[in-house]
């Protein structure tokens, strides 16, 4: 009769052992689902300083354009992989006499971002440059505007170049991002050209796709 009493009491307290370990872990722990930003596709539009190395005249630096799109990936919550497609106007000039040269490129650059907090990054990558044209600008008083344009042949051809940069959130879809680009000929090639570039750019967010991330999050010790 005792062993019965302890057996029926032993298999009433597993099943309650059971019953309570099941609900623990409902009332502990639950599933989360949460949307993570996982890319995002951006224009972009900014000024290039330029400054031409390696070149027999000492020209100075000029100012042009860029613009272009902007791919994001984010890989993880502190790392995202960025790639770009800008035309990227490179800019010289020579003082006396005024000269103006200029030169495009379409540029494919292609970094990593490591992410500071949600609206501070830095990029560090590789850059490929590829040339399009080139012209030059001089004082023609025959002309209205006091400039005459010619086309300009250059060796100043396709490059390869390392970029290190920065970008900071002004607003939810606003970027403000700063660059800097230099050449790989100034590492291999020292008696080449090359250009140095330092490029300051507004980035706007036109799209975001969200990711739905599964996970277990614990509500009470």
């Amino acid at each position: 009769m005792s062993n019965n009493y302890f057996f029926l009491s032993l298999k009433k307290a597993l099943i309650s052992l059971l019953v309570l370990c099941f609900f623990s872990g409902y009332v502990f722990s639950q599933d989360v689902y949460t949307n993570k930003e996982s890319a995002t596709f951006s224009f972009t539009v900014g000024l290039t300083s330029s400054e031409l190395y390696h070149d027999t005249i000492q020209y100075s630096s000029g100012i042009l354009f860029n613009g272009g799109f902007v791919y994001t990936l984010t890989f993880s919550d502190k790392i995202n992989g960025g790639i770009e497609l800008l035309y990227t106007g490179k800019a010289v000039r020579k003082e006396n006499p005024i000269i103006k040269y200029r030169f495009g490129y379409i540029d494919l650059p292609v970094y990593v971002q490591y992410k500071f907090s949600e609206g501070i990054r830095a990029n560090i990558g590789f850059q490929y440059s590829k040339y399009m044209n080139s012209q030059y600008l001089f004082l023609d008083g025959s002309k209205s505007n006091g400039m005459h344009l010619k086309s300009l042949s250059s060796n100043l051809d396709n490059d390869y170049d390392i970029l290190l940069g920065a970008e900071i959130n002004l607003s939810k879809d606003i970027e403000l991002a700063a660059r800097y680009t230099l050449s790989a000929k100034s590492f291999m090639d020292k008696s080449s050209p090359y250009f140095g570039v330092f490029q300051l750019s507004f980035k706007y967010v036109a799209f975001r796709s969200y990711k739905q991330i599964f996970h277990k999050k614990e509500i009470a010790k």
